[in-house]
């Protein structure tokens, strides 16, 4: 069993006036990549997403991501067939220096983005298919059972050091996914952090989330894990699980989790841009100068702002900030000019 449900209580210091800003889940992830036509073979071929626009960046982006101006940097925009959220969009940066976020990573080593979660209607089918082009894991598919779900899942890391969680369901029949043929929209996306506490209360108290799943245990019996852990210590290793979400939905929803008693190396140093992997979330949100000023009163380190074009969204004003352990977040208002 992956996870074992039980309320926890955390005390915070945060200050937060959420009720002045509003946030939603993220709408997409920005995957930095080494190759950009590899990339996107893969993930129309295989994943079956679509190129949603290859409009060329805003240079403005070299603002937000502090680059130099000479830096030359293309992107392109896929989703899963049909859907208009939980997009991939590819970045290819020529011009500087790089190096891969999570290379060659434990699951409990702490720092950037672990992984993105996608639904998968084959488990076995797609086990196959990626295993033959070269993509590993630390298990085979899991099965197991939580709440009232039974789901087979998989983590398995690919190009640019990225990790896919593919989780097909079992039981009971999964239903709203119309879209579902190779891989799904991105609906999650976890962080191995250093302290679940302070974690938890930057998302829930800082930013107003709310908690739609909660954990904290150790398997009840040893054995195959999707984590990697070995076998004879899944029962002695806790993990504290959380998703979070502004309105409480596994969709553009944020998950944390800490090892306790798993402890490796730390890797969020790195977990910016331009290094290549998981590179941001970004989340639409409404009132980002309230947004900032909370965030600026609570001691969060707001990197950068820009004004930019990012297809669909048009003009958009966004800001960059690291979280308490580092990860490298964006947040996003459609800009409205004034008559």
């Amino acid at each position: 069993m992956k996870y074992l449900l039980i309320i926890l209580f955390v005390s915070t210091t945060y200050w937060s006036n959420a009720s002045d800003f509003k946030l939603e889940g993220f709408s997409e992830t920005v995957f930095i990549v080494n190759n950009m036509e590899k990339a996107k073979h893969f993930y129309t071929q295989v994943a079956g997403y679509e190129v949603r626009s290859l409009a060329p960046v805003d240079k403005e982006l070299n603002k937000l991501w502090q680059l130099p101006s000479s830096a030359d940097v293309r992107q392109i925009l896929l989703s899963n067939k049909g859907e208009n959220r939980g997009y991939i969009r590819l970045i290819k940066i020529e011009g500087v220096a790089q190096q891969q976020i999570r290379s060659n990573t434990q699951s409990w080593d702490t720092g950037g983005i672990f992984d993105v979660n996608v639904r998968v209607a084959d488990m076995d089918r797609k086990f196959r298919q990626l295993q033959n082009l070269g993509w590993q894991s630390v298990s085979d598919p899991v099965g197991f059972t939580f709440g009232p779900f039974e789901v087979k899942e998989w983590i398995t890391r690919g190009h640019d050091g990225v990790s896919f969680a593919l989780i097909e369901r079992i039981k009971p029949t999964l239903e709203g996914w119309p879209n579902l043929k190779e891989f799904s929209r991105v609906f999650n996306s976890t962080q191995v952090v250093k302290d679940i506490d302070v974690s938890l209360a930057f998302y829930q108290d800082v930013l107003g989330f709310q908690i739609y799943l909660k954990h904290k245990g150790a398997s009840e019996s040893a054995g195959p894990n999707v984590l990697g852990l070995p076998y004879n210590l899944t029962t002695q290793i806790e993990r504290s699980v959380y998703i979070l979400h502004p309105q409480k939905k596994n969709e553009g929803s944020v998950e944390i989790l800490q090892f306790h008693g798993a402890n490796g190396r730390d890797v969020s140093h790195l977990a910016r841009p331009p290094n290549i992997g998981i590179a941001t979330l970004r989340f639409p949100t409404k009132n980002l100068a309230k947004l900032e000023k909370t965030l600026v009163k609570n001691n969060i380190e707001v990197v950068s702002k820009a004004q930019l074009q990012i297809p669909p969204y048009g003009i958009v004003n966004v800001m960059a900030i690291l979280t308490p352990d580092d990860t490298w977040l964006e947040f996003y208002e459609k800009h409205h000019q004034k008559n």
